[in-house]
């Protein structure tokens, strides 16, 4: 059981006169045999350094498999005259998408994905937009896992794609004239920024494009108005990685739907200097923006002149109160608000009075309003001309639940719920505690642990804590399998993400980033302080941004972990910067620095995971894995982080295990055992590690 250790080839840096030696630059070179050769290694080192747990997974699959959902499917949506729905039917790897007349019961398939070439071993979705009659439907997918989507449009009455273009489409809104299609594209290579807006004639098979963004640093969605009056181009910092429904965009473009070979006109500038989210109602355009503060005001503008002289308060600033998205129905404006963590969802008229109010009863939660059809670019529904509003919500303890609400005639019907087989709600508890940062500043912690649990007990703290994005509780019924046996878990909502604002993201980026990684070291002591976690007992788990946020947090308290899970890590930042074409090069300078600025290049080197591995600073055993067909972190960072850690240890850091995967992308395998068997063994891995540790 000698952990693999590959070769090094030195390769000198100088930047800013500090000199800078690189091993491990080689395992870029995915076609050199040696690098293959090098990551089954560790992957067979992984199997037989876990060897003695595979009773223990094969008992965590068996759970998992145990809860699996029995019965019922998500509501469909309607678009048109038609109401789509899916169908997972026995024997087959994925959903297929069906449609029937609104209100009618006969059934027509619209796609298939099993006989996409490819979806057999992976797949994902992209989109899945019909045009308004019916007669097209768009859509797009990943048999790779790459995230490079390749879009096709389906003639639904012949049944054939009668369009299909480059891997590199993203968001997708139909004109209203039901034959003319908008959709981004992101750069060439592997640049992850759309910046172009493709105009695409079904009938004749023309597409040019009408917008290009030439920064680097923006990137552009588009999007149709809740109305389908108007058609909107959102240019948004490529540093914001949540929707521009939560953060906004610098400039916004709109075209009348119906007008779609019209000129787009531009309604909110750059140079204004805050960010604006645009929706449509009756005679005027409602912005949502951040001008007055970070919380964000609803003004409205007549459509003629929209300009910010024109501006008038529908809902103002409220310090705490974060104004999150803007819904329009026919008859009623719809905002979703969060004070602290907890959300709620409020009618207005349109001087902005109140009318009714929908508080969940979770103290932290996932609350979406609308359907989406689930691809990675989708975008939400809700029916227009109507008085029912449709949301979504899920927590740690409440399994996926859709519920109608009606806003005329004040009533809910829940549409959905998900069924897992021997779960028992009253048998957990979620809650919200607070731990005090080293500034003093109070950062929330979410919460659940089965109701007998004793404390204080073991803990498995995840966090994300980048790009201020957003992480808000949800069910996992895969999650049962470590609560059952009396560990806690948590999401640490640590500065440098976006849920309590963008105060709370603008608070650790740049010269403060290290704010999110002692946030989270507050946390656990936290825990510790108020006899909920065992000092001796705390796990940490992160992926991609997430995975990079828990190795440096180990890096500067290696003693307060018991072990670390790194997914898909972001473990090598300044490198990754150094490098524009990576990814996300770009925008991981708006978060952690620029590099080729010499104190930013001092302060990231600081706490880079990758640079600051040494062999007199040992680390928690810590699990990482990564995908050779990532298209985020490419394999070769999390592979050049393991391979300088073992180099750095006598014994090649055996409690380090990496395993790569062949098959998927960023976020894991699409189907089948793969699935099961990936959270299966980081859970054993967890308990494992937990047993021994408390030991």
């Amino acid at each position: 059981m000698q952990p693999p250790l590959p070769r090094a080839e030195p390769r000198i840096r100088v930047l800013h006169d500090h000199v800078t030696i690189d091993g491990y630059r080689w395992l870029r070179d995915r076609d050199n045999p040696d690098v293959r050769a090098y990551l089954e290694a560790e992957g067979g080192y992984a199997e037989q350094a876990a060897a003695h747990l595979s009773a223990l997974k094969a008992e965590i699959i068996a759970e998992i498999e145990g809860r699996q959902l029995r019965e019922g499917a998500l509501p469909s949506f309607q678009v048109g005259p038609f109401e789509y729905f899916q169908r997972h039917e026995q024997g087959q790897s994925h959903p297929r998408w069906w449609r029937r007349p609104a209100g009618g019961d006969r059934a027509e398939l619209v796609i298939d994905p099993n006989v996409l070439e490819g979806a057999e071993v992976f797949y994902r979705l992209g989109v899945f937009e019909p045009s308004d009659d019916g007669r097209f439907v768009a859509f797009s997918f990943d048999v790779i896992g790459d995230e490079n989507y390749e879009l096709r449009v389906r003639d639904m009455e012949t049944g054939r794609d009668v369009w299909q273009g480059s891997r590199r489409a993203a968001m997708v809104a139909w004109a209203s004239d039901g034959h003319t299609l908008f959709f981004t594209r992101e750069r060439p290579r592997l640049r992850r920024q759309c910046n172009e807006l493709i105009r695409l004639d079904i009938a004749t098979g023309d597409s040019e494009v009408v917008f290009e963004e030439a920064n680097g640093y923006l990137e552009i969605r588009v999007r149709r108005s809740d109305s389908g009056v108007w058609l909107f181009l959102d240019v948004i910092a490529s540093s914001d990685w949540s929707s521009p429904v939560h953060m906004g965009a610098a400039e916004v473009w709109c075209i009348p739907a119906d007008e779609a070979g019209g000129k787009w006109r531009r309604i909110v500038r750059r140079e204004l200097g805050c960010n604006i989210y645009v929706e449509h109602w009756r005679d005027s355009f409602l912005f949502r923006a951040d001008d007055a503060g970070p919380s964000c005001r609803l003004v409205r503008a007549p459509i003629n002149d929209p300009s910010p002289s024109s501006w008038e308060e529908v809902v103002p600033h409220r310090a705490g109160v974060a104004l999150e998205e803007v819904h329009i129905l026919e008859k009623h404006l719809v905002v979703l608000e969060r004070e602290g963590l907890r959300p709620r969802l409020v009618s207005r008229d349109g001087r902005g009075g109140v009318g009714a109010t929908i508080v969940p009863e979770e103290p932290s939660c996932t609350l979406k309003v609308g359907l989406s059809a689930g691809g990675i670019h989708s975008v939400a529904r809700h029916p227009f001309r109507s008085s029912k509003l449709v949301y979504s919500i899920s927590s740690f303890v409440t399994p996926d639940t859709v519920v109608e609400h009606d806003l005329a005639d004040p009533r809910s019907t829940v549409l959905y719920q998900a069924r897992v087989p021997g779960y028992d709600a009253a048998q957990y508890v979620a809650t919200v505690v607070m731990a005090k940062a080293e500034d003093g500043v109070q950062v929330p912690i979410s919460l659940v642990a089965r109701r007998d649990r004793t404390n204080p007990g073991p803990v498995l703290l995840n966090v994300y804590g980048c790009y201020g994005s957003t992480r808000w509780p949800s069910f996992m019924a895969a999650r049962l399998s470590l609560l059952d046996r009396g560990v806690a878990f948590g999401w640490v909502h640590v500065r440098g993400g976006g849920e309590l604002g963008r105060p709370w993201h603008e608070a650790a980026t740049r010269d403060r980033k290290r704010i999110t990684y002692t946030d989270l070291i507050a946390a656990a002591e936290g825990l510790v302080d108020i006899g909920f976690a065992s000092r001796d007992a705390i796990v940490i788990e992160g992926s991609s941004g997430g995975g990079g946020t828990v190795l440096a947090t180990a890096a500067l308290r290696p003693d307060l972990f018991c072990a670390v899970l790194a997914k898909v890590p972001l473990c090598d930042i300044l490198d990754t910067e150094m490098d524009f074409m990576m990814p996300y090069a770009l925008q991981e300078t708006a978060e952690y620095g620029d590099p080729h600025i010499a104190h930013e290049y001092r302060y990231l080197r600081s706490y880079d995971p990758y640079y600051n591995l040494s062999a007199d600073r040992p680390l928690p055993p810590t699990y990482v894995d990564a995908a050779l067909d990532d298209g985020q972190v490419l394999y070769y960072q999390p592979a050049r982080y393991v391979a300088q850690r073992r180099s750095c240890s006598a014994d090649r850091d055996p409690e380090l295990v990496f395993r790569m995967r062949m098959v998927g992308g960023h976020s894991g395998a699409s189907h089948g055992p793969s699935v099961d068997e990936e959270r299966a063994f980081r859970m054993a891995w967890t308990l494992d590690h937990l047993r021994r540790s408390s030991s």
